[in-house]
């Protein structure tokens, strides 16, 4: 009962998150990143999303609290901008422009949730070693189910960025735009989440390497985050 008036209370929540943001997008005529509370409201709905999906897709709910909790710092960051908001016009983007920021959103958010659950392999392997069972083992599955949670995620990173490669190919039509290093740095990313979510979850190393490429692609999305705080979403 409790888990299943959890998920209704998730669910209503992430659907009133997505109400505010079509009305917000209605509001400005585009999809809702032309401010930074407006960016981090998107993000953070794109990451509830995916963990509900990844959810979903493994029938495990042990690291809902985690994913949740940086989703809640990021609707804090937003409600803090918008608390500093003045009354200056806001910015005008073209339709174009919203699609491709909504996909690289998208992107974020798949890398983030990969991120996290390989960060959460990373620390409950070395509680296991050091013989401390604590909160983090109390809490989570078991290391190997842990892992098979991180190979979904990764692989749920691999779909989002194939979302955004795919929209930022098809959007630019230059040869040299699609040099572009955010571009480049997309492809490689892309590559790379699709070859760890391949690989089998049995080898040891295999494991360890999928959990750190996993923590160094969150390390990224707090970097983004960091530049959106700072300078807004479209800052070149």
């Amino acid at each position: 009962r409790g888990s299943g008036a959890i998920g209704i209370l998730i669910l209503g929540t992430t659907s009133l998150h997505l109400g505010a943001l079509v009305m917000r997008g209605l509001q400005v005529g585009a999809c809702p990143v032309v401010s930074q509370w407006d960016s981090f409201s998107l993000l953070a709905w794109c990451i509830a999303m995916l963990q509900i999906v990844l959810v979903k897709c493994s029938g495990d709910r042990s690291t809902l609290i985690y994913s949740f909790s940086l989703v809640f710092l990021l609707q804090l960051g937003s409600a803090s901008f918008t608390l500093g908001m003045n009354e200056s016009p806001e910015r005008v983007i073209d339709s174009l422009t919203s699609v491709h920021a909504f996909s690289a959103l998208v992107g974020v958010a798949g890398v983030a949730i990969a991120g996290v659950h390989g960060a959460l392999w990373m620390l409950l392997r070395n509680s296991i070693k050091n013989g401390k069972f604590g909160f983090l083992f109390q809490r989570l599955s078991s290391l190997e189910e842990l892992s098979r949670l991180n190979r979904i995620s990764t692989g749920i990173a691999a779909a989002s960025l194939t979302l955004t490669l795919s929209t930022s190919l098809f959007l630019n039509e230059t040869y040299s735009e699609l040099l572009k290093p955010e571009v480049i740095v997309t492809m490689g990313l892309w590559a790379l989440f699709g070859i760890l979510a391949l690989f089998p979850r049995t080898s040891g190393s295999v494991m360890v390497t999928r959990a750190w490429l996993s923590l160094l692609g969150l390390c990224g999305v707090i970097f983004i985050i960091g530049w959106i705080a700072m300078f807004g979403f479209h800052a070149q």
